[in-house]
């Protein structure tokens, strides 16, 4: 049995109980942990080093042992980092809570909620954690809040959650006078793979690319993805080209490796682009117009490299721009398509807006119209399905929810950069919902005669 560590554990385990001695009341207290009622664990330079009983029961540990393991072995990758993350800023005698999946030795998960404490002994720091077990109901909302913010393909961060740890690591340089960077990354050569192998082989490639980034850089930093084939890094304590010189070249040689995709060798390489907060900008719009500006430069090079910002901004990237998407839209029922016909406009006039000299209070009101266009479209949709019992209510009934939550959650965004994330995730937040759950509404529409 693996038992805490022979050290003091604060005052408490340094005064003497009252008709004990110290040792006595040092293995009274120790007895106590491991025989707590809820279960607990010690970490310690990125492994639990201690687990009570309740800890080693709930784990399932092998012989009802403790024995020393890493992060990984407790969670899964993106969970590993969040707690990584959270147990490097822990300072001495702070509390932080988290929700997190514990992985039980079967490899099953249990959604658990963390309450942890920092501790330093003998110059070394220690996190005591202690697990409170969540209901099915609580699972369930963890599980859609992980949708909301994280890529479902890649298990990475997405754009909404990308951005809150710019702004967090934006908040910090503020008060604590902090470096770090935020690069933007393009893959050279994917589209001739996925045109060749096709989607699945190319969701694939995606998926071990994120795996081969999670694991270039380290727990305290940000992998996410953008979409596509573009991902984002945020490197904390980074403000200077020899500071980021190391790990971006692991990067672009991890990336440059050959892939093994169902028997066919693959190659792809990085192009990565560099800002520098506060050098390059104190704004997300300004470090990553800055970073996307400075992969554009990469990629003219002929890719595979870096390259760091020059002060060059960029415009709404053409990747991004709507024009090509107008065929997209169309459905063929005139209502629906004169809906989404608004909302792609207004879109356009945000992105035509971001390009000129329109003030934030007029962005605003581009951003307000467009949240009561989405929402009178969708309220359109709902009459449609309830007028004529169409199928598969509920499913689109809660992606309009979704859809809603996340176009409330950029437009909040009152700092300037959340009218370029509005714009720049029409793709992501409404398209694909036209292209799959409106599609198939017009289709059995169509089907029951119905054209206007």
């Amino acid at each position: 049995m693996l038992y805490l560590p022979n050290l003091k554990l604060g005052a408490v385990m340094t005064a003497t109980w009252k008709g004990l001695d110290v040792s006595t009341s040092e293995a009274l207290f120790r007895a106590m942990i491991h025989a707590g009622p809820l279960p607990m664990f010690v970490i310690s330079e990125g492994r639990c080093v201690y687990g009570n009983d309740r800890f080693i029961k709930m784990r399932g540990c092998e012989d009802g042992e403790c024995t020393l393991c890493g992060l990984g072995e407790l969670l899964d990758d993106s969970d590993s980092q969040l707690l990584s993350q959270a147990v490097s800023r822990l300072k001495h005698g702070e509390v932080t809570r988290m929700s997190l999946n514990l992985r039980r030795e079967d490899g099953q998960f249990t959604a658990v909620d963390l309450s942890m404490s920092g501790m330093e002994m003998a110059g070394k720091a220690f996190v005591l954690a202690i697990i409170n077990e969540k209901t099915e109901k609580e699972r369930l909302r963890r599980l859609l809040d992980r949708l909301a913010f994280h890529d479902s393909l890649t298990e990475l961060p997405n754009r909404v959650l990308l951005f809150d740890r710019i702004n967090q690591s934006l908040s910090r340089a503020l008060r604590e006078h902090e470096h770090f960077a935020v690069g933007v990354l393009d893959l050279d050569g994917f589209k001739p793979v996925n045109d060749m192998l096709g989607h699945a082989a190319g969701d694939l490639l995606l998926k071990e690319i994120a795996r081969r980034l999670r694991h270039s850089v380290r727990n305290v930093d940000t992998v996410a993805r953008l979409g596509g084939d573009e991902f984002a890094l945020i490197l904390q304590g980074v403000g200077s080209v020899e500071e980021a010189d190391g790990v971006l070249n692991k990067i672009i040689r991890e990336v440059a490796q050959p892939f093994n995709l169902e028997g066919n060798e693959v190659a792809v390489h990085a192009s990565i682009g560099i800002a520098f907060s506060p050098r390059d900008g104190a704004s997300i719009h300004e470090l990553l117009g800055r970073a996307d500006y400075a992969m554009y430069q990469a990629k003219k090079t002929g890719g595979g490299t870096y390259r760091i910002s020059n002060g060059e901004i960029a415009p709404i990237p053409p990747r991004h721009q709507l024009e090509p998407l107008i065929d997209v839209v169309k459905l063929g029922i005139e209502l629906i398509d004169e809906q989404h016909e608004e909302i792609a406009d207004n879109i356009r006039g945000i992105l035509q807006a971001l390009s000129g000299n329109e003030s934030r209070d007029e962005l605003k009101h581009r951003a307000k119209h467009l949240h009561l266009l989405t929402q009178t479209h969708f309220e359109t949709e709902e009459d449609y399905m309830l007028r004529y019992a169409l199928s598969g209510q509920e499913r689109h009934r809660s992606e309009h929810a979704d859809l809603l939550h996340n176009l409330q959650t950029i437009q909040e965004n009152h700092d300037g950069h959340g009218f370029t994330v509005l714009a720049h995730s029409f793709k992501e937040w409404l398209l694909p919902h036209i292209e799959s759950e409106d599609a198939r509404l017009v289709e059995q529409l169509k089907s029951a005669g119905i054209t206007a």
